[in-house]
């Protein structure tokens, strides 16, 4: 799990809450809409009604195949498996003002390791409350209880052979403003964020005890934007961060900050997105740790040669929690880049390419990761959905910390429901 201080991250839950004003603001960046945007009216599902409320139920069912679900270097297990994921999101359909509710579970089960089966859920309340014009007040709560993945290396315990994932819950809490003129908008939020992880177990049955992991991490935010025009604005925005480990036999924690300036744009029918660069700091309590720090940056930008086809790409350089032993973090910096095509009205191709360095802090460690995906949608009515695709990835760790490697691939058949 990266729970770290993303910029490319929080701009985007900053800005969201403002979503609903977007018509005539200097800020709006919807000119142009990709292709995964774009649905066929048709084909919109149209929920249920609910007093004033519309309510949007829906469920998948996923057969996923996977040659090495150990990710491990060697002798890979392959097997296959289900997923069965029923949500339900409630939005207020008022003038002003708006609340959302969502609850969502999975349950996930292997034809021959039945020691991976989870079932996990979340459920999150959100709420905004209009003040005048485009300015409002925001606040939401997050709880889910899941397992991370197998494959997440920045968790030590990933060279272990795990009998099965480890499982954590996570409480989120955010409030914070918009204030928005003509031409000048500013933003502030406060995130909570709560960790806590249940012990791990290895392939040999050996307990790996994980509570020196739990953490309260504490983000506070602002961002101010300039309208240059109505299709461009500048911004600076900076995040602090304060992070607390509650039963560490280590001393983990730190405070650090993320500055930087940025732009917002969305020009002719070409071209729209954000990118920004700054400077980054995480200092830490314990001397043993030295500060890091360096460039940050983030960037998510989408091209439109075609109505038909979205071209796109990303990328971020964060600094990154770790359990690796004698590490302070990791400084990951993690790119993609993508192809969406509309192949039908109802038909939608699509292909992208992930590369992501991680260099841990205080450890001969760097991770090399790859990861290459091919998919499909089909819309079969406004009611079914059918999904598929292949995914290829690869972590290769150097180092004297280098952690085993592997290779793996998997195959993804998914039946969406929903009214």
């Amino acid at each position: 799990m990266k729970y770290g201080t993303s910029l490319v991250v929080l701009s985007v839950a900053l800005l969201a809450a403002n979503a609903a004003h977007a018509q005539d603001s200097n800020f709006a960046r919807d000119r142009n809409i990709a292709v995964t945007e774009r649905i066929p009216p048709e084909y919109e599902p149209r929920g249920l009604r609910w007093g004033v409320f519309d309510v949007a139920p829906s469920l998948d069912v996923d057969v996923n195949s996977n040659d090495n679900i150990y990710y491990a270097p060697a002798n890979e297990v392959s097997d296959t498996y289900s997923a069965i994921t029923p949500r339900v999101r409630i939005t207020s359909d008022w003038g002003r003002h708006q609340m959302t509710a969502s609850l969502r579970s999975t349950f996930m089960n292997y034809a021959d390791n039945d020691n991976l089966n989870t079932t996990s859920w979340e459920a999150a309340l959100a709420g905004r409350l209009d003040i005048h014009g485009r300015s409002n007040l925001f606040a939401g709560i997050n709880y889910s209880d899941a397992f991370e993945a197998l494959y997440d290396p920045s968790a030590q315990t990933v060279a272990t052979n795990l009998a099965k994932p480890i499982e954590y819950k996570a409480t989120v809490a955010n409030a914070g403003f918009v204030a928005e003129g003509n031409r000048l908008r500013f933003v502030g939020q406060v995130v909570l964020t709560d960790l806590k992880y249940e012990d791990a177990i290895t392939l040999g049955g050996v307990v790996i005890p994980q509570g020196d992991r739990d953490l309260t991490q504490v983000n506070y935010s602002g961002r101010a934007d300039y309208a240059l025009s109505p299709d461009t604005s500048i911004y600076a925005i900076w995040v602090g961060n304060k992070r607390d480990y509650k039963d560490a036999a280590i001393n983990r924690d730190s405070d650090g900050y993320d500055a930087a300036v940025g732009a917002s744009f969305d020009l002719t029918n070409l071209i729209r997105g954000e990118a920004q660069i700054g400077y980054q700091e995480q200092t830490y309590d314990n001397p043993a740790f030295p500060k890091v720090d360096g460039v940050s940056f983030a960037a998510n930008v989408q091209y439109f040669p075609t109505q038909l086809l979205t071209v796109w790409a990303n990328t971020a350089r964060t600094i990154q929690e770790t359990p690796q032993f004698g590490a302070s973090s990791y400084t990951s910096t993690a790119s993609q880049i993508g192809a969406d095509y509309e192949l039908l009205r109802t038909l939608v191709l699509s292909a992208s390419y992930g590369y992501t360095t991680d260099e841990y802090n205080g450890v001969d460690r760097t991770d090399d990761r790859t990861n290459l995906w091919l998919g499909a949608k089909y819309l079969v009515n406004r009611h079914v959905v059918i999904r598929g695709g292949y995914t290829h990835s690869e972590n290769k760790s150097k180092g004297n910390g280098a952690i085993p490697g592997y290779k793996d691939n998997a195959l993804r058949v998914s039946l969406g429901l929903q009214y």
